[in-house]
């Protein structure tokens, strides 16, 4: 792997290492200082406003990458038409938001609501990060979010130890995305120097168009699965249950970074294995058995150790969180296989499959989510993503012919310590 992007992928990890440690930081300070219900409501809001992310994002963040590297010579016009089309799709998804806000948001949080709707414009700035990773300096768009992030959450810290309510830190959110949205204005003109130069192309915007419709779709598929269960626990059942959910969440979410990590380390290898035909299918399958049963070493862990993780970090109100977690732990082993399964889609050229897959998910999840947590609240969300997880990222790859080797590759790794029982055995 060559040193630049080494380099690059390095200050990536360290940045979400520090935001990701600071953010449950963070949340560990809020379930010391709030009460169960003022915690879900904060939960609640950023989830319902996550649910825009595609709207801002318009699936145009790979294409933007790509044309900025074939196109270098038309940055003025990629990045300006890119700039107003996220800021139409913000736009146009903060419209249809503020309305559902009428059912979904409660008379009382709807001011904040509408505040955080309009701030999330600034979100479509994100564009910026993606000339520097095309330049292969995501260093500066990992200090920049870093610098941010951190100083932000210094002061939001400061603030609740002081008694500061759910409305001053949302209004603190809203300020940093404003200044971060700025950061990147500046920046991007101390490294390019024409700002003032971008402009609106009709051409581009349909060259954009005609190629992000399934990019959004699966942009919205990605993010149904991370949080429609607490945008559904708030509207169905209680701001308590959003609370106890979310921190479950938390703890199994922040090991997901792991098989990113991994699978990133190995693809190269694999790309070189499959050209070269040199053992490809056995390198696909001690990664994936390496991949699962690190998974279910985890979730063994943290099932066990839950009863005495959870109240040493968030007190005995958050004992409920115990349950939770135990369930939704498990939707970790789908997920690690799920990442390098990822990869072996982008190698086989199979990009479709991440859509349909993703997307049966998404159903399953909302389904289940609408049976379950009216009658049984937080743990019906926790078996609601476990069983969208499986279906998505293993049960579903034997429907497709093209995907099914890698669903009896997924097999053999969960009955890896069986299947090597009996080769000895034999042996």
């Amino acid at each position: 792997m060559p040193s630049g992007v080494l380099n690059n992928a390095s200050w990536l990890l360290l940045e979400k290492g520090l935001l990701l440690g600071s953010g449950f930081l963070f949340t560990i300070v809020l379930t010391r200082y709030w009460s169960v219900s003022e915690l879900g409501d904060y939960q609640y809001l950023l989830a319902l406003v996550a649910l825009l992310v595609p709207f801002s994002n318009l699936g145009l963040n790979s294409l933007v990458s790509r044309e900025l590297v074939t196109r270098a010579e038309h940055t003025d016009v990629i990045m300006g038409t890119a700039v107003v089309l996220r800021l139409l799709g913000a736009l146009l998804g903060g419209v249809i938001f503020s309305l559902l806000s009428i059912w979904l948001v409660a008379p009382t949080l709807q001011p904040l609501f509408f505040v955080l709707l309009f701030a999330q414009l600034s979100h479509a700035f994100g564009v910026f990060d993606y000339y520097f990773e095309a330049k292969v300096q995501s260093r500066v768009s990992a200090i920049l979010r870093t610098c941010v992030g951190l100083s932000f959450m210094a002061v939001k810290l400061s603030c609740v130890v002081q008694g500061a309510d759910l409305y001053t830190v949302l209004l603190l959110t809203v300020v940093e995305w404003v200044v971060l949205s700025l950061m990147w204005l500046l920046v991007y003109q101390l490294y390019h120097k024409r700002l003032k130069e971008m402009s609106w192309c009709s051409a581009q915007a349909r060259r954009y168009l005609s190629r992000c419709g399934w990019l959004i779709l699966s942009s919205i598929a990605a993010i149904v699965y991370l949080k429609i269960d607490q945008v559904m626990l708030g509207s169905l059942h209680s701001s308590e249950s959003v609370a106890f959910y979310s921190l479950a969440s938390r703890l199994s979410e922040v090991w997901y970074l792991v098989p990113g990590i991994v699978v990133a380390s190995f693809y190269p290898s694999l790309i070189k294995a499959k050209e070269q035909n040199e053992d490809y299918q056995g390198s696909l399958q001690r990664l994936s058995d390496s991949l699962c049963w690190a998974a279910i070493t985890i979730a063994i862990l943290m099932s066990v150790i839950a009863p005495v993780l959870v109240p040493l970090l968030f007190g005995d109100t958050y004992l409920p969180v115990v349950a939770i977690l135990q369930i939704h732990i498990w939707a970790g082993v789908f997920i690690f296989m799920r990442a390098l399964f990822s990869k072996w889609l982008l190698i086989e050229d199979l990009p479709k499959y991440s859509l349909v897959t993703h997307g049966s998910g998404a159903i399953i999840n909302l389904l289940l989510n609408s049976l379950l947590i009216p009658e049984h609240g937080a743990l019906g969300a926790a078996w609601a993503t476990l069983a969208s997880y499986a279906v998505a990222s293993y049960l579903g790859l034997f429907i497709f012919p093209k995907t099914r080797c890698m669903g009896v590759l997924m097999t053999y790794s969960l009955l890896a310590p069986v299947c090597r029982f009996r080769l000895r055995k034999r042996g």
